[in-house]
């Protein structure tokens, strides 16, 4: 693949074997050429679906806790519903020993993209029909969730099956392209929807984009060697037990500073809905705008971060989208004054946490062993998981009554404990696949 392998002083595990239909890859380090990533029409095959799935989570993301607030009234609900999503996606770790044993890892989409699809409209005429009580949409959004588990977990196995390492951050520059611009059809869809026909409607888009995705996904084979282990047991504490080998412990401080920098991992959530609702006269047309902003700074950085192609460099990039994300949430709660400012200002912020997401996930891909990749991905994301759900609670309770500027500045001070422990930290800064 040219060049030593390394991270944090230690030698990388062995890449897979480059797909025959990929061109040689780039140098690491090097720049890399989008246009190999797009002439590989199993991994776009495979990435429209996985895109078509992910714009209908946008429209359902930035409906449900409108939705939330709609049917209730209560911001406190809204905290729940988050935490209870959040603490599902928690519990991938308990799924990724049983996806790591699939040989064609293609059919956990298959199969639960349609289940996915009769939730989301089940919410949808329950709403529209005025029978979405509390416990019904909790209990459809704990399903969403627990199928999005065993996806998530096979969209980590995925890129590194399909691609070569020095194709990793390319591939996550075109994806974010691709899949930031429907994610941000997705947020406008959603806001049309809860601007003209209520957030409801929205669930029947969401089914459709996800039997779309399953008609795409399942074209694509998703082979990758089989975890060893002959038991669920088995695997799931194998899965743990690489955190103990010397390979596997640089990735504990990983997940140390990763449980600081989510327990506020739905802070734009709420706030965007906080302050669009408190600060601004047409508070649908502020969230959309928002989140649509956030979105947009996201696409740019890792659009930038594909053409550089930092792998030597990654925990460099970390630290700097941290540091970004701070300055710009302690910045968003002085600027709603203006709709314009307030959302260049989480445009950047929406760069600098997509500096930080991107830089984790893709050292993720190109540094674990393929044979475990879901389960320790899975498992580095209970500690963000777990204290996200405890934050995205605090967070709503604290949005009943505390001013907008002073949750703000709450999520910013988070993150700049967070930047400080990964200055901290000695692995962090030498992160490299």
């Amino acid at each position: 693949m040219g060049g030593p392998e390394r991270a944090v002083g230690l030698s990388t595990p062995p890449d897979l074997p480059a797909d025959p239909r990929v061109v040689a890859a780039v140098p690491p380090g090097g720049r890399a050429r989008f246009q190999d990533v797009l002439h590989h029409r199993p991994y776009l095959l495979y990435q429209s679906g996985a895109i078509a799935a992910a714009t209908g989570y946008s429209i359902y993301a930035i409906s449900i806790p409108w939705l939330a607030l709609e049917t209730t009234g209560s911001f406190l609900v809204v905290g729940l519903v988050l935490f209870l999503e959040i603490g599902i996606y928690s519990l991938t770790f308990l799924v990724a020993p049983l996806v790591d044993r699939v040989a064609d890892k293609r059919w956990i989409l298959v199969v639960g993209f349609p289940l996915q699809a009769g939730a989301a409209l089940t919410i949808a005429l329950a709403s529209l029909r005025g029978e979405l009580q509390l416990p019904l949409l909790l209990g459809l959004v704990s399903g969403l969730a627990v199928a999005w588990d065993f996806e998530w977990a096979v969209f980590q196995v995925a890129p590194r099956i399909l691609l070569p390492k020095d194709l990793l951050f390319a591939a996550g520059g075109i994806t974010s392209a691709l899949g930031g611009g429907a994610t941000i059809g997705g947020f406008a869809a959603g806001a049309v929807f809860i601007l003209l026909t209520g957030p409801a409607a929205s669930g029947f888009l969401y089914a459709a984009l996800l039997l779309g995705a399953a008609a795409l996904v399942i074209q694509v084979p998703l082979r990758a060697p089989r975890s060893s282990a002959t038991s669920y047991l088995g695997g799931f504490f194998e899965g743990w037990s690489y955190f103990g080998t010397a390979e596997g412990r640089p990735l504990l401080q990983l997940g140390f500073l990763d449980a600081a920098v989510g327990f506020f991992s739905n802070g734009p959530a709420v706030l965007i809905t906080l302050f669009a609702d408190r600060s601004f006269a047409d508070p649908a047309a502020a969230y959309g705008v928002l989140f649509t902003a956030l979105v947009v700074g996201g696409v740019l950085t890792d659009l930038a971060l594909g053409y550089w192609n930092p792998r030597e460099r990654v925990g460099v990039v970390m630290v700097a989208g941290l540091a970004g994300a701070a300055a710009a949430l302690a910045l968003v709660g002085r600027t709603t004054g203006s709709l314009a400012l307030t959302a260049v200002v989480w445009a950047l912020a929406g760069a600098a946490l997509g500096a930080y997401s991107s830089g984790k996930v893709t050292f993720e891909w190109g540094y674990i062993p393929p044979e475990r990749l879901a389960r320790v991905t899975s498992n580095l994301f209970l500690f963000p998981g777990v204290s996200g759900a405890a934050g995205a609670l605090l967070l709503g309770t604290l949005a009943a009554s505390w001013p907008p500027v002073a949750v703000a500045e709450l999520v910013a001070g988070v993150l700049t404990g967070a930047l400080v422990l990964a200055l901290t930290l000695p692995a962090i800064r030498r992160f490299a696949f």
